[in-house]
């Protein structure tokens, strides 16, 4: 009798059962997803003030160290102002000369005004005696031109005392200028807070509108977190979100207070640039108002938001 083979019968066996397996997979129901974890950061509610150099020059004095309490309009370093303080100086001399130019015009000018009045009222007086004959139309003529060139010596002056004044504020403006350079050598906070760092140090150079410090301004702290955009759509305002700090007991619930409007590169937390991805974020800020012990700025936290 002629043997049958069973390896047809035994794949037959075998693409039924996959068959069914699958099937089984389809139909089963999918677990809504109701929590999404994301990395997010400690920061000042607004940002860390990264402060700019207003100018260059060479460090003289630092003033504050990292940990210390600020308030706004505290210098926090000096940089050489040798030549600032010469100008301001030299400003002043000008200013203090042209005063007394302006001093010399104005008491010129008074002067010839009470010679005009004078003048005028010798003029007045001749003629009411030429009108009884006690006088001569010679006598009228020649009071009457040397108060027409009185009237003009005091125009001449009193332009000349416009001018002067003119010279004085234009000094002021330029003393001001100078004293603006000055005080730009004198790097103060502009806010109240805690000097997370300072870079220069005395006889170092800082460069203008470089970063020379970062100052974290009074206020409550919060954490900024990345959403990845796979779920950006289920993100609300108010939404109960957990705080967990890796490798520590720290954990507290708190509560979402905004959503960005639109989606960000998911680079924001990475600490190098070897970690970007193809991917989008949407930010959220989360309060830290239940927080026992508030932990230190720029720490690396999980948010684990439960959706509604």
């Amino acid at each position: 009798m002629k043997k049958i083979p069973l390896w047809p019968l035994v794949l037959l066996l075998l693409v039924a059962a996959c068959t069914q397996k699958k099937e089984a997979e389809e139909t089963k129901p999918v677990t809504p997803v109701t929590r999404v974890v994301g990395i997010g950061k400690v920061t000042p509610r607004g940002g860390v003030s990264e402060l700019a150099a207003p100018a260059s020059g060479i460090v003289t004095e630092v003033r504050f160290s990292p940990g210390d309490s600020v308030k706004a309009g505290d210098v926090l370093l000096l940089v050489d102002e040798t030549d600032e303080a010469l100008l301001v100086k030299e400003a002043d001399s000008r200013i203090a000369s042209q005063r007394h130019v302006v001093e010399a015009a104005r008491s010129s000018l008074e002067q010839e005004k009470l010679a005009s009045t004078e003048k005028l009222r010798l003029l007045t007086d001749a003629r009411e005696l030429l009108e009884v004959g006690a006088s001569t139309g010679e006598e009228v003529r020649t009071l009457q031109n040397e108060y027409d060139l009185s009237m003009e010596r005091q125009k001449k002056l009193e332009s000349d005392l416009e001018m002067q004044h003119a010279l004085l504020q234009e000094a002021a403006v330029q003393r001001a200028s100078r004293l603006t350079a000055l005080e730009k050598r004198q790097f103060r906070s502009p806010v109240d807070g805690i000097l997370l760092d300072i870079h220069p140090r005395v006889g170092e150079a800082v460069n203008l509108h470089g970063t020379y410090a970062r100052v974290s301004p009074e206020g409550e702290l919060i954490v900024v977190a990345e959403i990845d955009e796979l779920f950006a759509d289920r993100l609300a305002v108010g939404q109960q979100c957990s705080i967990l700090i890796a490798d520590s007991l720290f954990s507290t619930d708190e509560v979402v207070l905004r959503v960005s409007p639109d989606l960000k590169r998911k680079s924001l937390f990475s600490d190098s640039g070897n970690d970007l991805e193809d991917r989008r974020v949407r930010e959220i800020e989360v309060s830290l108002r239940n927080a026992g012990t508030i932990p230190l700025i720029d720490t690396k936290v999980e948010c684990m938001v439960t959706f509604n």
